[in-house]
């Protein structure tokens, strides 16, 4: 069975810093992880349709609406918990999601911050992977338990 899985994480924080590729990057990465490993996995990345910096859209509220939207028509909602502090937008996912019984996988790589995560993002978020490879790790829970089980 095919599963849809939207990729959710912090992503304007990071416009005009040294980081501003970041958001986009770890987006390549999963799906190149998923590419390599896993049939029945699609992921739908936010920033194939809009960029921080970018002018392809004329208001927030479009931005903020398309998010939610791919959110509620995806099966599941792969978040990284990087900087999710600075990210009202993906604390909104989260909670969308959580409220619409859609399970929230985690992941950060710095295992020190996951204590700096507010408790009810926390509860809200059905499994978080933390340290060394912790994407890929989320990655290969999502398949082996939403995906693999119904196949």
């Amino acid at each position: 069975m095919n599963r849809t899985v939207y990729l959710g994480g912090a992503m304007s924080c990071y416009f005009n810093t040294d980081q501003h590729d970041y958001p986009k990057q770890w987006r390549e990465d999963a799906k190149e992880y998923v590419k390599k490993l896993y049939d029945g996995i699609t992921l739908v990345s936010p920033t194939d349709f809009y960029e921080i910096g970018k002018n392809y859209h004329q208001s927030e509220t479009e931005v903020m609406r398309f998010d939610l939207r791919m959110v509620r028509e995806t099966d599941i909602v792969l978040v990284n918990l990087r900087d999710l502090h600075n990210s009202l937008g993906t604390s909104d996912e989260i909670l969308y999601a959580f409220i619409s019984g859609k399970p929230v996988i985690g992941f950060i790589e710095d295992k020190e911050e996951v204590k700096n995560i507010h408790p009810w993002k926390i509860e809200q978020i059905d499994r978080i992977e933390s340290g060394k490879s912790a994407m890929e790790r989320a990655i290969d829970y999502i398949y082996r338990y939403y995906v693999d089980r119904y196949n």
